[in-house]
């Protein structure tokens, strides 16, 4: 196996274990929060507090990484997270639960800035949104971890010794990427860095005034902002609108994330990789009109009354919702010169986080608590992911008329 393989293997493992500490909080959110007596919209910043972190440490990481040891950085960043997680086993009220997930949030931040830029400088343009597939099908793998296993645990052991067993994990990770050599910056990349030896005013400059960068932040702030709401609260709107139980309630997202999530993300690297060629934008008008087709589903999905039918529209949805994500990654980061690639990521993610999943899960339980917080209310509350949904498409389609020479 090549070094680039070993450490593409490593990331998408980080990458795996990121979303499983991410996401155990949601998986047991209801017991956690009956425990600590929280209302909704003090749950739904259980999530915020983690994202605001999260985002507004991406951009200091950022630039530190397009100037230092880019897996050391990783390293410190994972073992953070890590202590942080397993730690919330030991919480005994609200504010010492936001303590921990804001660490969360800074150790994610690191990896959130690096991880991208690493890849992009292992592999060449043409070869990025096929390696970025296996990268990101760690996200519904861990997703489906932490619902699972949050769960699971929960259900049998409680909360607390679900954020343990979620936690330890990194660490291992962490030493092995302290010991990494960090690979050459723009060493794929074909023709001159032409933003090499700006000052980071005029970087920040040259990454604003991408157009294509632009289109694809913007999209995904939307897009982050309706698959925010749907991740925290999915497993809250089965428990109280159709009486499942916590456990079952993990173990179905867990399932249905793993499938659609490895489908879609594959369907979506993979049609791009082939096709591209051909249809140099392929990889846009996939995303743009898979998201389109996901409206009615979640529509469908937090309308229905009927268990089984709730079941098969968040399948569906969650399937088209995936297709975008190595495509559009992929093409946020190859739109870059490599000087400012973890400078631009940084940016990326806060504004994704600011604008999208830092607001969504407390907008969604503030607006759920007005309604009467039941079942029903709930599922009103998350229909606002729809329009978010819808202009997560529009941004695309306006990448999409871009100049003749493409979008690259």
């Amino acid at each position: 196996m090549t070094a680039a393989r070993r450490l593409l293997l490593l990331l998408t493992g980080i990458n795996l274990v990121n979303y499983l500490d991410r996401y155990v909080v949601a998986a047991v959110i209801e017991p956690l929060g009956r425990d600590l007596g929280l209302t909704d919209t003090q749950r739904g910043w259980v999530n915020g507090v983690f994202l605001l972190a999260y985002m507004v440490g991406a951009p200091l990481f950022g630039l530190l990484a397009d100037r230092f040891h880019r897996p050391r950085l990783v390293a410190v960043g994972v073992g953070l997270w890590s202590l942080a997680t397993a730690g919330a086993c030991l919480v005994h009220g609200f504010w010492g639960l936001l303590f921990t997930r804001s660490l969360v949030g800074v150790g994610e931040a690191a990896y959130a800035s690096l991880g991208p830029a690493l890849l992009a400088d292992l592999f060449p343009e043409d070869e990025r949104a096929a390696k970025f597939t296996w990268f990101y099908l760690a996200i519904p793998v861990g997703s489906a971890l932490g619902y699972a296993l949050g769960g699971i645990v929960a259900q049998h052991w409680g909360w607390r010794q679900a954020f343990l067993v979620a936690g330890l994990p990194g660490l291992f990770f962490a030493a092995r990427m302290a010991t990494l050599a960090d690979p050459p910056r723009g060493g794929q990349d074909q023709g001159a860095d032409t933003a090499a030896g700006l000052s980071y005013g005029l970087k920040l400059r040259a990454i604003l005034t991408n157009r294509v960068w632009v289109a694809c932040t913007g999209s995904y702030v939307a897009y982050t902002f309706a698959m925010g709401a749907l991740s925290f609260w999915g497993s809250a709107f089965l428990q109280r609108r159709h009486g499942v139980s916590v456990g079952a309630a993990g173990e179905v997202f867990g399932i249905f994330l793993v499938v659609t999530g490895i489908l879609g993300t594959f369907a979506g690297g993979l049609l791009t990789k082939r096709l591209q060629h051909r249809w140099p934008d392929i990889g846009v008008d996939l995303s743009a009109a898979t998201l389109l087709l996901a409206i009615p589903a979640v529509f469908w999905a937090l309308s229905s009354g009927h268990l089984q039918a709730t079941y098969v529209a968040f399948f569906a949805a969650m399937l088209m919702l995936f297709v975008n994500t190595s495509p559009v990654n992929a093409l946020t980061v190859s739109c870059l010169p490599a000087s400012v690639r973890a400078t631009g990521t940084g940016l990326n993610v806060l504004l994704i986080h600011l604008l999208g999943d830092a607001l969504s899960p407390a907008l969604v339980g503030r607006v759920s608590e007005a309604g009467g917080a039941g079942g029903a209310a709930l599922g009103r509350a998350m229909l606002l992911v729809i329009p978010a949904i819808a202009a997560s498409a529009v941004a695309l389609i306006w990448a999409r008329r871009r100049p003749a020479a493409g979008l690259a």
